[in-house]
C-alpha cells in the first residue's frame, strides 16, 4: 500500500467521522429544541352563548402565555354572549369556516416557521376577513407574509395588551356583522 493511498484513506475516514459527528449533533439539537421550546397541545373548551349570538373559534397552542391569553379572551367573549370553542391548532383541518363568525389563530414559530396546520388553514381560507391571527416568536417579529397578524414575544407582562389587541379585532368583525356591542358583566 502506498503512502498516498494511506493518506487518502485517512482523510476519507476523517471526513466521514466529522460528518457523522455533525449529523448526531444536529439530531440532538433538534430533540433538545423540541423538548424545551415545542408547544403543548391546547386544552379544548366550549362555552355555549346566546342562540342568536356570535360564534367564535379560538385555535391555539398550549403555553403559559397562550393559556393566559386564551382565558382572557374567553372572559371577554362571555360578555358578548358569544358561542365559543377553543381547539388545538392541530385540529384546524377539521374546521368548517362557515360555522364561525370569527376565527382566532394563536400560534408560535418553531424552527423558523409556523405550524403546518396554521399555514395550510390560512393559505386555504375562503374567508380571511374572519381571521384574527396572533403569532409569537422569540423576538416577536415573525409572521406569515401577507397576513395582518399581531406579532409578539411570549412575555407574560404583555398578556393584557395582546388580549386588548385581539379583542379589538374580534369586536370590529362582530360589530361589522351586526352582533352588537359588548354586554356589561
Amino acid at each position: 500500500m502506498s503512502a498516498g493511498h494511506s493518506k487518502r484513506h485517512g482523510a476519507r475516514r476523517w471526513v466521514l467521522a466529522t460528518g457523522a459527528t455533525l449529523g448526531c449533533i444536529a439530531i440532538v439539537f433538534v430533540f433538545w429544541y423540541r423538548m424545551h421550546f415545542a408547544m403543548d397541545p391546547a386544552q379544548s373548551l366550549e362555552v355555549a352563548g346566546a342562540a342568536s349570538g356570535a360564534r367564535v373559534l379560538i385555535a391555539t397552542q398550549g403555553s403559559d402565555f397562550k393559556n393566559a391569553l386564551t382565558a382572557a379572551l374567553v372572559e371577554h367573549l362571555k360578555h358578548r354572549s358569544a358561542h365559543l370553542k377553543v381547539i388545538d391548532v392541530s385540529a384546524l383541518d377539521r374546521v368548517d369556516e362557515t360555522e364561525w363568525d370569527v376565527m382566532v389563530l394563536i400560534h408560535t414559530w418553531e424552527m423558523r416557521k409556523p405550524p403546518p396546520s396554521v399555514k395550510a388553514f390560512i393559505d386555504g381560507s375562503k374567508a380571511p376577513e374572519k381571521l384574527v391571527v396572533l403569532t409569537t416568536s422569540g423576538a416577536g417579529d415573525f409572521k406569515l407574509p401577507g397576513v395582518d397578524a399581531i406579532s409578539t414575544a411570549s412575555r407574560m407582562t404583555d398578556v393584557a395588551a395582546r388580549t386588548n389587541d385581539i379583542a379589538r379585532r374580534i369586536d370590529a368583525i362582530l360589530d361589522a356583522n351586526s352582533f352588537g356591542a359588548t354586554v356589561s358583566p
